[in-house]
């Protein structure tokens, strides 16, 4: 497989070429259902001969199948028909959060077929955390009888700033940092590339073992996509998602477009500074947020060693657990306030272990932001859960290998080019 490098997210025209052939069939199959081959070569353009090629292969990969579509008429040879293979893997999104890891399969229609999620090491290393989702993924497709042999991509989310593509042999991401705890190795990037070397090394480490393009980015930034496109921030042309989990980070929708900023760091709303004489923060600041609604600080202030015993704590009726939540929720309320007078959302959604505490939380974090927040800036905003849940993070994954949605308009992808491009308008596309 060509190499997909980081500093150039375009591969070779001549492997764009192929993708964007070969993505055209597949679209044809998608809006139209069983198609001959005459009617495949008729709405993509392509040669009988160039058609064929790309048919072969993706029958010998399984990912469409050929049937006769009825008895043969007179003399002639019966009409075949090309159809999408709904056990065959596409795409796959996985996410690689701080103690869970979560996969997603979606065949050639688009369709999600499959989902699993496992808990590992919160220490383990880069290599640890993408062998355990190699293995999560082929135990899922061999329990659903899923074949992953036409399989075209992966998405991936992790924490950290920036995106990355990953390829075998693209070392762009340098060695894996494993000198900084699990919080501090969100902040280990690429000198190169400002990419975390944990992401590069979980991307090459996927892309070597499945020989397909892999593209990852910010998780929360994947989760708040997942929201935008399947749930409770569908249909909302700007919105801020905030995930509070055991660290804190987000995702802006601007104008229908998923926002990632000029160093992909946009949406990092866990480094809010909250508390100016606060805590110093690994991130360099002082007094962030994460300091103070993190699961590992609500861990720290109510004395708990466990987030299964500080919930059966507050659902007692905890004074201690209840002083921290409510003093999170204040927090939290009071940076969506600064973040909506910026980016003026018409919806807020908070997801993650911290947000399901539910109305306990929920409801002090919006009288906290009703609070601080201009009336007019307020005016009309939803405060809503989070709705997809952990399957958020690998469901944008997904979209992030397809890049069908209008969100990522202007996302960096493995591009793909129609034989009519030249060589210079090829680079310039994306899928």
């Amino acid at each position: 497989m060509a190499v997909v490098n980081a500093a150039d997210k375009n591969p070779t025209v001549l492997r764009q070429l192929r993708y964007g052939n070969v993505e055209r069939v597949l679209q044809v199959l998608r809006r139209q259902g069983p198609s001959s081959r005459a009617d495949v070569a008729t709405a993509t353009g392509l040669s009988r001969t160039t058609l064929s090629g790309i048919v072969g292969q993706l029958l010998a990969d399984g990912v469409v199948t050929e049937e006769p579509a009825g008895p043969p008429s007179g003399r002639g040879r019966p009409v075949h028909r090309l159809t999408l293979n709904p056990r065959s893997a596409q795409a796959i999104g996985i996410e690689v959060g701080r103690e869970r890891i979560t996969v997603a399969i979606a065949n050639a229609a688009h369709e999600v077929t499959a989902f699993a999620g496992t808990h590992h090491a919160q220490r383990s290393g880069a290599r640890e955390q993408a062998g355990a989702a190699l293995e999560l993924l082929r135990e899922l497709a061999a329990r659903e009888g899923i074949d992953l042999a036409g399989l075209g991509g992966v998405g991936i989310g992790t924490p950290g700033p920036g995106d990355t593509t990953g390829g075998p042999g693209d070392a762009t991401g340098g060695p894996e940092d494993t000198t900084r705890g699990p919080a501090d190795t969100t902040g280990a990037t690429s000198p190169a590339a400002g990419v975390p070397r944990h992401r590069q090394t979980v991307a090459d480490a996927v892309a070597e073992a499945l020989d397909v393009p892999v593209l990852a980015d910010n998780n929360t930034r994947l989760a708040a996509l997942g929201e935008a496109i399947w749930g409770a921030a569908r249909g909302a042309g700007d919105a801020l998602h905030l995930t509070l989990s055991y660290g804190i980070g987000g995702g802006l929708v601007a104008g229908g477009l998923l926002f990632r900023g000029a160093q992909g760091a946009a949406g990092e709303l866990g480094h809010i500074s909250v508390d100016v004489d606060g805590p110093r923060c690994w991130c360099g600041g002082h007094g962030c947020l994460e300091q103070v609604a993190a699961v590992p600080a609500l861990l720290r202030a109510a004395g708990r060693r466990s987030w299964g015993r500080f919930t059966q704590a507050l659902a007692a009726g905890g004074e201690t657990e209840r002083a921290a939540v409510e003093r999170a929720a204040l927090a939290v309320g009071r940076a969506l306030a600064a973040a909506s007078s910026t980016a003026n959302p018409r919806r807020i959604v908070l997801g993650g272990e911290v947000a399901e505490l539910g109305p306990v939380f929920l409801g002090p974090v919006e009288d906290a932001f009703r609070r601080y927040t201009a009336t007019r800036v307020q005016h009309g905003v939803e405060l809503v859960p989070a709705a997809l849940g952990e399957r958020s993070g690998a469901l944008g994954a997904l979209a992030l290998v397809f890049h069908e949605s209008p969100l990522l308009a202007g996302y960096a992808t493995a591009a793909a080019a129609a034989p009519e491009e030249s060589a210079g308008e090829a680079a310039t596309h994306a899928s």
